[in-house]
């Protein structure tokens, strides 16, 4: 008996002991969260600061750090104390704790609205104000007001950006006077390929499931590589959402016979979060040709897509996997022409029609991993996958009997497949308090073409880069950032790519930044190997092209003023200054007999472009006002002769309203823009310019929700002048957008509505 006692009393003593170990060991684990108030969704970087309560020891055991990627912040309790958390464009708040509590903070976003957080050139995610870049942001809201279905309708009333049309490469862009095939078009970071004749048709890119778009003006090659020269527009998706479920249906109808159908589907379940999207676009095509029977400027096509996203985010690390697949199919219809038919040996008049069938798939994939150390250093690593395939078959059809068949000459098809694997790893660290950080990274990019019209029919390059940054902060509000990238290509040398960023930040009021960059662009698959030779075209590439060089700076001033409560003034000025050597383009050898004349890629220009740009901004509760006026000029020479120049001037003018009106909750978005004159270029034996005539663009549409915001309908009109094509003079030379002398800019006035059904749980 007395045995079993001293054994149960052992046992009891062990007990006791270990739940006093264990009890001493957790109550000192304490944690915070903070969010966002307006949409619940997680704030990382929040500065808090732990202080003890008692005067003595507040010098001595002040805790200070950073909440992490859920928005959590780990600290040990050891007495009441006072917690702080600030976080730029957040109002402040301060707690006191007088024992462990495990807590939710909201932050409210202050009236200055400069919370929008950017990804694209930061060291991690940072406020706008903070950024060494000029970055704007397209919000997703700002997309459902204007009824904007893909990113070419998104940048319609964008200041300096300058949208192009072709009938069969489709619609192209340009910044700051740069191409479309120097500015970079990415998705969560992750390039698009699949550029036909230098141009990426923004029809192609959805805006299904993104949370919102950053453009960055001026050069970025220093961290994004080759195509970065005139700035880079970064598509960012979807990372969180606050409820379990969420479901958006959306329907979408434009008058001139554009019908859009999508889902999309968010769930989050403890520390993950799936996102599901699909959905169809049907376009009719559009012409001011009526004449014609058949053909359409603006081609038929039809597009599906479907889209997924896994999201693992713990404390310390995100694990983000991504795939993406888009179909189209664009036709191309030809004028009906009477012909002989000869089916079963009789012979009947009939009706032939030749239909170019353009089949288009653009497969994505890629996965991310972020984790943060303790001391806030940081790893990103992504890998992905970008691909682009593009078939072309010509077919005759019997329009009468409906039947067709594939064209037996082998030149009028033509297929088309790019692959590009992306490897991408950088590494963050701050030091000496945050007043250093450091950024060091490197850049894989492996892209392999099959062409009908290539030499060899496949070629492969491959470009692997090492880049690092400092960012330096002198004085409080004065940060310099100088950076370098190195480069090595298997086809050609890339020289040596620095740049500077200098920022001051005067209490958030005003920002002044500038920067230079050198910049440059690297020839293409195509532009190296094209060989496309038949009876009406001589086409070839030039093996011998060097990368396009250019010189960049860019400045800017932003001054935030508040004036009478939630009423503030903004104002923006800004210039940039671009110098490249080396364009590469088109030049004409003409040729001795019946064939066709050659044109082959040169590096034969020498471009130059500078201007400003002035916007003045009101902001209120319910209203929102821009005026925006830019002027640029721009001034081409050929390579071999400087004194061969010609110069060009051209201004553009936007503006836009937002107002909800009170009780009624009608949102109004107005916005218009004025696009001016604008130069043509081509280079054959020297140089010679034409003129794309100004026009006016005006979108007006009107939102409203219902049943507590589960029903959005916004209804509008688009482009209501009227535009449709513009007179361009006419120039000689290969892959202008505009044939005879005008240009293909809209489909004239059209009325839309779009109605989403949202609902959450």
């Amino acid at each position: 008996m007395n045995t079993g006692f001293c054994r149960y009393f052992c046992l009891m003593f062990w007990l006791a002991t270990v739940s006093q170990f264990g009890f001493a060991a957790e109550p000192n684990n304490a944690s915070l969260t903070v969010i966002r108030k307006d949409n619940q969704q997680p704030i990382n970087d929040a500065t808090v600061k732990v202080i003890p309560l008692e005067e003595a020891n507040r010098t001595t055991k002040e805790i200070m750090g950073m909440t992490g990627l859920n928005g959590t912040f780990n600290y040990t309790f050891t007495e009441p104390c006072i917690i702080q958390i600030s976080h730029l464009g957040f109002v402040t708040i301060t707690d006191t704790l007088y024992k462990i509590e495990r807590k939710t903070y909201p932050l409210v976003s202050v009236s200055l609205n400069i919370q929008d957080v950017v990804v694209t050139g930061q060291y991690s995610p940072n406020s706008i104000q903070k950024s060494v870049y000029e970055v704007k942001v397209i919000s997703a809201e700002e997309l459902k007001s204007k009824g904007a279905n893909n990113l070419r309708e998104a940048l319609q009333n964008k200041l300096n950006i300058d949208l192009g049309q072709d009938a069969v490469f489709g619609s192209s862009l340009g910044i700051n006077g740069i191409s479309g095939e120097g500015v970079k078009i990415m998705v969560d970071g992750i390039p698009i390929v699949g550029r036909l004749d230098g141009k990426l048709d923004l029809s192609q890119i959805n805006l299904n499931n993104i949370d919102h778009i950053e453009i960055v003006e001026g050069p970025l090659s220093v961290i994004y590589g080759t195509e970065a020269m005139g700035g880079v527009i970064n598509i960012i998706t979807k990372n969180f959402q606050a409820e379990k479920v969420n479901l958006n249906l959306k329907g979408y109808y434009e008058t001139v016979g554009q019908y859009n159908i999508e889902l999309n589907t968010g769930f989050a379940f403890k520390k993950s979060q799936i996102y599901l999207s699909g959905g169809r676009n049907f376009f009719g095509g559009f012409t001011t040709l009526d004449s014609i029977p058949r053909f359409k400027e603006w081609k038929p096509k039809e597009q599906y897509f479907a889209d997924a996203k896994y999201v693992y985010t713990a404390d310390r690390f995100r694990i983000s996997l991504t795939g993406s697949f888009f179909r189209e199919l664009m036709l191309s219809r030809s004028a009906p022409k009477q012909t002989l038919s000869y089916d079963n040996g009789d012979t009947a008049w009939t009706y032939m029609g030749d239909d170019v069938h353009f089949l288009t798939y653009r497969p994505r994939a890629a996965a991310s991993f972020m984790y943060r150390f303790k001391e806030n250093n940081q790893l990103d690593m992504s890998l992905a996958y970008s691909g682009f395939f593009r078939f072309t078959n010509k077919y005759s059809k019997n329009l009468v009997s409906g039947a067709e068949q594939l064209v037996a000459d082998k030149n009028e098809h033509d297929t088309t497949r790019y692959h590009q694997i992306i490897a991408r790893a950088t590494y963050s660290l701050p030091a000496w308090k945050y007043r250093l950080n450091f950024q060091f990274g490197v850049d894989i990019n492996q892209e392999y073409t099959q062409q009908t019209r290539i030499e060899n029919g496949k070629q492969q390059s491959g470009d692997y880069a090492a880049f690092g940054s400092v960012r330096f902060t002198a004085i409080e509000g004065f940060d310099i950032q100088p950076a370098v990238r190195f480069s090595y290509n298997t086809r050609f040398r890339v020289p040596l790519i620095p740049s500077l960023n200098l920022r001051y930040n005067y209490k958030d009021r005003i920002v002044v930044r500038a920067s230079y960059g050198r910049g440059y662009r690297a020839p293409s698959l195509k532009e190296l190997y094209l060989e496309f030779f038949d009876s009406n075209h001589s086409l070839k590439g030039n093996t011998q092209l060097k990368p396009e060089d250019g010189h960049c700076v860019n400045v800017s001033l932003n001054v935030t003023q508040p004036v009478y409560k939630n009423h503030i003034i903004l104002f923006t000025a800004s210039g940039f200054y671009n110098n490249i050597s080396d364009k590469i383009d088109w030049k004409m050898m003409p040729s001795i007999g019946p064939e066709p004349d050659t044109f082959q890629y040169f590096n034969i220009k020498k471009y130059i472009t500078y201007g400003g740009a002035l916007t003045l901004g009101y902001r209120w509760d319910r209203l929102q006002l821009s005026t925006s006026a830019q002027l640029n000029r721009y001034e081409l020479s050929t390579m071999s002769n400087a004194g061969n120049k010609v110069k060009m001037l051209s201004a553009d003018f936007s503006a836009s309203v937002t107002y909800l009106i009170p009780k009624a909750e009608i949102g109004i978005n107005i916005l218009y823009k004025y696009n001016g004159k604008k130069p043509l270029f081509s280079v054959n034996s020297s140089i010679q310019t034409g003129t794309r005539n100004a026009y006016h663009m005006l979108d007006i549409s009107l939102s409203r929700n219902f049943w507590k915001n589960r029903i959005q309908i916004v209804v509008g009109g688009k482009n209501l002048v009227g535009v449709t094509n513009v007179v361009a003079d006419n120039i000689s030379g290969v892959g202008h957008n505009f044939s005879g002398n005008t240009m293909n800019v809209g489909w004239g006035r059209t009325f839309f509505t779009s109605l989403i059904l949202h609902f959450s749980k």
